[in-house]
């Protein structure tokens, strides 16, 4: 056992072969510099060889060794060894199925193979210990929150679906549950999953929700609905939720201004999935107003959903009433978000343009991440020249960010 955490450890410190996390790398929702967080270590497969045939032989000599059997599942999603894993994972049920909570706790292996950029093997993981579990709620909102960050909104629901049809589901599933609905925009059924947890355990979230989507799509009566929940409500409970509902009490009496919307769009201490209702209140009410659109285009186009987002964003689309009109750095925003969300969603042509008009941008980070987004769609076009001399901008800019190190990658191609 000790020579096999020997040969561990020396693969763990040597840095022989790593993961880039090219989609952090990537984002421009990320403006940090490239350090060692955006690489991920892993276990060379000769060596995972090795340490498996030393642990191998432990376990024949004390088949109760379960400690030691984990470690092989670690060791196998370390190095990517897919395969093995689903195997002693499959060995071990017995062990597995023994609590419920040893659920959540292999699933660890599932994301040890995510975050090294093997997604699917991690999906298919997480689903092999799911069916050892038929009726565990919570591991199937686990995977659709895996799902929701990961982009695949269509899978996400899939799950969050599966998840709700279990009789028996955990308070912090329900949370979770209803949290995505709300920011994928699917309020009814937020708003449903709250009221179907509140009445399993007797508490008023679904009164506060309800009177936020009310507020939402400006129904007035969402004044009485949230005078009923501060009315119920005490702050050891819900101390976020009064707290919000306090401040949109007043516009029941006076109007809600764009700068009202502002302080509360713009408020990172709201929940998200609370926020977005705040968002949709101002597409509602501001539809000549650019800012709106821009908030809630960029809130979903950070959440991954660039088809909501393309849609928010797209001037041409008959959505408002009449045309905003992008000022100052709006434009900037605005245009970067919606090339970044129609190259996300694979229409790299058609974000190109969007690109190239802000080449000139006042915002140096937004400027080189339009210039890399270009190159790197010419490069992968075979316009290797028209590529190199973007990149070359890029890297050789006095104003550094991560994109100049991504175009330095390229140029040592």
């Amino acid at each position: 056992m000790m020579k096999g955490n020997v040969l561990l450890n020396e693969a763990w410190g040597s840095g022989a072969k790593s993961h880039f996390n090219t989609e952090k790398a990537e984002s421009i929702f990320d403006s940090s510099a490239i350090d060692e967080s955006y690489f991920i270590p892993i276990i060379p497969i000769d060596t995972s060889v090795k340490i498996d045939k030393l642990w191998k032989q432990c376990i024949e000599l004390d088949p109760t060794r379960t400690d030691i059997k984990k470690g092989l599942c670690n060791l196998y999603s370390l190095s990517l060894r897919t395969v093995e894993l689903e195997r002693q994972l499959i060995q071990m049920q017995s062990i597995i199925t023994e609590n419920e909570e040893n659920a959540f706790l292999y699933a660890e292996y599932a994301r040890n193979l995510k975050i090294r950029g093997h997604f699917d093997d991690a999906m298919h993981v997480y689903d092999l210990i799911a069916h050892m579990f038929p009726n565990l709620a919570g591991l199937r909102c686990d995977m659709a929150n895996e799902y929701f960050y990961a982009g695949e909104l269509n899978k996400c629901l899939q799950y969050l679906d599966s998840t709700l049809s279990e009789k028996d589901v955990d308070q912090t599933s329900f949370i979770n549950a209803a949290a995505l609905y709300s920011e994928l925009g699917d309020y009814d059924q937020a708003y449903n999953t709250f009221k179907r947890y509140s009445e399993k355990d007797t508490l008023i979230e679904a009164d506060f929700y309800k009177g936020l989507w009310m507020f939402a799509r400006m129904d007035t009566g969402y004044y009485t609905q949230l005078r009923k929940f501060i009315d119920g409500a005490t702050e050891q409970s819900y101390y976020d939720e009064l707290q919000l509902a306090q401040k949109l009490l007043p516009y029941g009496r006076v109007p809600f201004t764009l700068d009202d919307y502002r302080q509360l769009a713009t408020n990172s201490k709201i929940s998200r999935y609370y926020r977005v209702l705040i968002l949709q209140r101002g597409v509602t009410q501001f539809k000549t107003e650019c800012e709106p659109f821009l908030l809630f285009g960029s809130f979903y186009c950070a959440i991954k959903n660039y088809p909501a987002a393309i849609q928010l964003l797209d001037l041409d689309l008959p959505t408002r009433e009449g045309r905003c009109k992008l000022e100052g750095g709006q434009r900037e925003q605005w245009y970067l978000n919606y090339a970044f969300a129609l190259y996300k969603q694979g229409k790299k042509e058609l974000a190109s343009p969007y690109f190239e008009s802000l080449f000139k941008a006042n915002d140096g980070f937004i400027q080189q991440a339009a210039k890399y987004f270009v190159a790197k769609t010419n490069w992968e076009n075979g316009k290797k020249e028209e590529a190199k001399k973007l990149f070359d901008e890029v890297a050789s800019d006095r104003f550094q960010t991560k994109y100049s190190w991504l175009s330095k990658g390229y140029l040592n191609h």
